[in-house]
């Protein structure tokens, strides 16, 4: 059975509801679109799912101008752009990311919703940007992306969770940007260099999983799933193949799909695209 590409996710605001799409084309930072704009607090650093659950509910649509409509439960439709002045804010790992700020109005509707004050940016130029050695498995800079420029996850791999949980939920609690169908669960932990239709990924890691998959990705609301169940089955104490300060978040951690590199930069990947994995390695967990 052919592994193909079932579904492409991006998350125009990190943290905010994802936009599914029939094609993506590759960027310098992972897919155009993806994570390319942020709420930050007062002192610039990110604002996520962690502090705000209800960022789950934000829908971002994109707007031919770069801009975005926003969109939530309760408040008023809002159009932002990249027409606002220049700030520096933080990355995950405290790195400076030069940025725009999307003026007062969309800082006053993220401060009505969130009730935090706040600022929304979006980033100005990443290229060139990179993360701290001892955390960079990557080489391909994504401010707003928690390290990774893409994630990638299993379709059946999520079902083998959902199918051992305590109640229901759905691979969107993940955020993954490619997922795929037609692989045997788990196998994707062993996929080293792989390509989907004219892309190639490198799987750098597996992804170390927070609490931001217990939030519904609609309601903003929190569950105990899928924690359970990846403490129960996905749960690494030891990742001896993972190298510098990534090694320590990956362990003590419940691992879920694949933080990978892509390219070529403009290269388009599309739904039906089909995956060829070109080199394995020894998976980081081994599953019985």
């Amino acid at each position: 059975m052919a592994v193909t590409l079932s579904q492409i996710v991006v998350y125009p605001i990190k943290s905010c509801g994802g936009v599914s799409l029939d094609e993506a084309t590759v960027s310098p930072i992972g897919l155009a679109g993806d994570r390319e704009w942020q709420f930050v607090d007062d002192d610039r650093n990110g604002v996520t799912q962690r502090q705000h659950r209800v960022l789950a509910t934000v829908r971002p649509e994109p707007l031919e101008d770069g801009g975005l409509r926003l969109t939530a439960p309760g408040r008023p439709a809002i159009d932002v752009d990249r027409d606002g002045s220049s700030t520096t804010v933080k990355s995950l790992f405290g790195v400076p990311v030069e940025a725009i700020d999307a003026g007062d109005d969309a800082a006053r509707w993220f401060t009505d919703l969130t009730g935090a004050s706040g600022r929304l940016v979006a980033m100005r130029d990443p290229g060139g940007w990179r993360l701290p050695e001892e955390f960079d498995l990557f080489g391909q800079g994504a401010p707003f992306s928690d390290a990774a420029p893409i994630l990638v996850a299993s379709r059946s791999s999520a079902d083998w969770l959902a199918e051992r949980a305590s109640e229901p939920f759905g691979i969107d609690r993940f955020r993954a940007n490619l997922i795929v169908s037609g692989a045997p669960a788990w196998d994707e932990d062993t996929w080293d260099r792989f390509a989907i239709g004219p892309v190639s990924l490198r799987a750098a890691a597996p992804w170390p999983r927070c609490q931001i998959p217990q939030v519904d990705q609609e309601s903003g609301d929190a569950h105990k799933e899928p924690a359970k169940v990846l403490r129960a089955h996905r749960w690494c104490t030891e990742a001896p193949g993972i190298e510098g300060g990534f090694r320590s978040i990956v362990e003590g951690s419940g691992l879920f799909g694949i933080a990978c590199t892509i390219e070529p930069a403009g290269a388009v990947v599309r739904l039906g695209d089909e995956l060829t994995v070109e080199s394995t390695a020894a998976p980081v967990l081994a599953m019985d």
